[in-house]
Formats: C-alpha cells, structure tokens, sequence
C-alpha cells in the first residue's frame, strides 16, 4: 500500500468511525428521550392498511360462544385472577394472561400464520413474587386456541374445558418455581360490561373493545411451591375476557386497571386509559352475581391516584389511590401490600394485589403501565 493509498484509507476510517460515533449518540439520545407511547406502540401498532373487523357498538356478545378465538379481530386476552388459601390459612395471588395478537392479517397456516401468542403468569405470597413468560407463534401447534372443547395452550401451559364454555375449567401450568393445577367454576352470571359488551376505551377517540367479566368463581386444586411443597388450596378467582382490532391508538401511554370485589354479590371493576395529547379517560362497571351491570358514567367517577412510589429500576409508580362514585355509596382508598411487584413482560408493568379502605373493605388486584 503506497503513502497515498494509506492517506485515502485512514480518511475513510476516520469518516466511518466518526459516523459510528454520531450513530452511537444518536442511539443513546433517542433510548434517553423515547418516550413510552413509542415504546408501547413499537410493539403493539395500529393496524395501519391491515384489515380485520372493527369494533362497532352494534354487535351483540354472544356468552359462552364469545369466549372462543376471534381471528377476524387483531387481538384478544383471557385472564384469570386468583385469590388462594392453603389449609394453614395463608394466601396467595395469582395473575395469569394468555395474548393472541395478529402480525397481519393474512389467514395463513404453518409457519406462515401471523398469530402471535404471548402468555405470562405471576404468583404473588409471602414467600415474594414468581414470574414467568412464554411466547410463540401460532400454526405450528406450539400454540393456539379452539372452542369445542374449548382450549386455550401454549407449549404445556394450558386452560381447557369439556365443552365450549370456559367453566368448568381446569388451568394447568408450570415454572421453574412453581406449579399450579386448578379447577374453576362459576358461582355467578357472566357478565357484558358497557353497550352490550362493547367497551369504550375514549369519547374522542376511535377505540374500543368487546369485554366479558365473570367476577364470582370458585377455585380448587394443587399449588407447588419453589420448595417442592404441594399444597391443596382453594379460593375465589375473576376470570376476564377482551378482544379488537386496535390495542393502543398512535398517542396511548398506558393503562391503569382495578378489579375489586366489594362483597360476596357485588364487584368493581375500574380502568383508566392514559393519553399523550389528551385527557385520561375512565371507565367504570359494578357487577352483581346474576350478571346484571351498572355502567359508570366517567363523568360520576373520581379516580386519583395519592401518590408515587420510587422503584429500583427508576420508574415511578403510584400504588396508593382513591376511587369515589358517590351515586352508589362508594368511596375507596386503595393501597397495594407489596411495592416490589413490577414485571418485565413484553410490556412491563407493576401488578399485584391491594385492600381497600373506606366504604367498603375489600380485596382486590390492580395492574398499572406505561409508568
């Protein structure tokens, strides 16, 4: 290489790594300043040209059969929160989700399906909190969802029925922590909160979802602790159904949602849909056994969230709330027991379980993101 040749090579070098060096910079400033509506919606996006069903006020939810896979809609969850005691009288909570979410929407098969399935569980004790996560494709049987049985899976992580109703209903899954094989049953009505089950997540935005609440179920079965210890337990569980076609819009931060069970008879469920460019919005339901629901006006609601807690990894969250709906008796201040519950999920968030104080006490599970 002759002197002129090496003049031109160490140019070039010196413009590439001043060039990697702006790209470095550049990264670090937009991993410092990216905020979380693009985080949220770098994963779950508007549907943008795809096309799938919209979600309209006019469409009847169908119980049971709703509970089924809706493949034409983009997205949809199934959720069971449990409240478990074992003999001695100790409790546990547990949170599980099963997501299916539509890359596009292609009806494909194989490895070409667009479905994505995400499914994440978190016990919560006295002994700390257990997570775990799983994530798969669909079309290729390491994940899926059908309805007669009906059966929700993905890799041994399964909830299944003997007929296209959910319940009775068995959840069977398994960590490097811990194990939990579970009966469910109903001891009340399901439930279609807002229009018919359609559930308006803004009154100036176009989004909403179709929502189907059961409350009241009974819950039996085995809980393996990370000791190895089987312990038969028993409790009360809240089983939650949604699904649509747009999961955030363009401005969304995140979401705070309260599921509260007031009496034996009578719960609350409470979610509040934060904004970038606009006002929270807020949503409200009281739910007795039979079924029957009571929307909430967002205008008859107070939601105010007391304060913020520091976590470690330096999100700010509020864990101390109160909730007042003075048309019905309500006035609640909320305070969760442990302050160490955030998760790492696909969206990270902090969740667990909360009493209430006030007019009514009362046991309850909140899920807080975008914080």
């Amino acid at each position: 290489m002759n002197r002129l040749q090496k003049l031109i090579f160490a140019c070039c070098l010196t413009v590439v790594v001043a060039a990697s060096f702006v790209v470095i910079l550049k990264d670090d400033e937009q991993r410092i300043t990216r905020t979380k509506t693009t985080h949220i919606n770098t994963i779950f996006g508007s549907p943008g040209k795809k096309v799938f069903e919209p979600v309209l006020p006019d469409r009847v939810v169908t119980l049971p059969t709703d509970f089924r896979s809706h493949p034409e809609f983009q997205h949809e969850w199934w959720q069971l929160v449990t409240q478990l005691k074992d003999v001695h009288g100790q409790t546990y909570w547990m949170r599980w989700r099963f997501f299916r979410y539509a890359s596009d929407d292609r009806i494909k098969t194989g490895w070409k399906d667009p479905q994505i399935y995400i499914s994440n569980v978190v016990l919560t004790s006295h002994l700390g909190m257990f997570t775990d996560q799983r994530i798969a494709r669909g079309g290729i049987g390491q994940a899926g969802g059908v309805s007669r049985p009906f059966r929700v899976w993905i890799d041994d992580w399964s909830w299944r029925s003997l007929s296209h109703d959910p319940m009775p209903g068995n959840l069977k899954l398994s960590t490097d922590k811990f194990s939990v094989n579970l009966q469910f049953e109903r001891e009340g009505e399901y439930a279609v909160t807002g229009e018919h089950g359609y559930h308006l997540k803004h009154d100036l935005l176009p989004r909403a979802s179709y929502v189907i609440e059961a409350p009241f179920v009974h819950s039996t079965g085995q809980l393996t602790l990370p000791s190895g210890k089987v312990l038969k337990v028993t409790g009360k569980a809240w089983l939650s159904k949604e699904w649509g076609s747009e999961l955030v819009g363009g401005n969304y931060v995140g979401e705070d949602n309260f599921i509260i069970r007031l009496s034996a008879t009578r719960a609350l469920v409470v979610s509040q849909y934060r904004y970038k460019d606009n006002m929270p919005y807020v949503s409200a339901s009281l739910i007795d056994n039979n079924g029957d629901v009571t929307a909430i006006g967002s205008d008859e609601i107070e939601l105010k969230a007391l304060n913020f807690t520091a976590l470690h990894d330096g999100a700010s969250v509020p864990l101390n709330w109160k909730i007042s709906i003075p048309e019905h008796d309500i006035d609640l201040v909320i305070k969760a027991g442990r302050q160490v519950n955030w998760v790492n999920f696909v969206v990270p968030q902090w969740q667990g379980p909360v009493r209430t104080q006030g007019s009514h006490v009362a046991p309850g599970y909140i899920q807080l993101s975008g914080y």
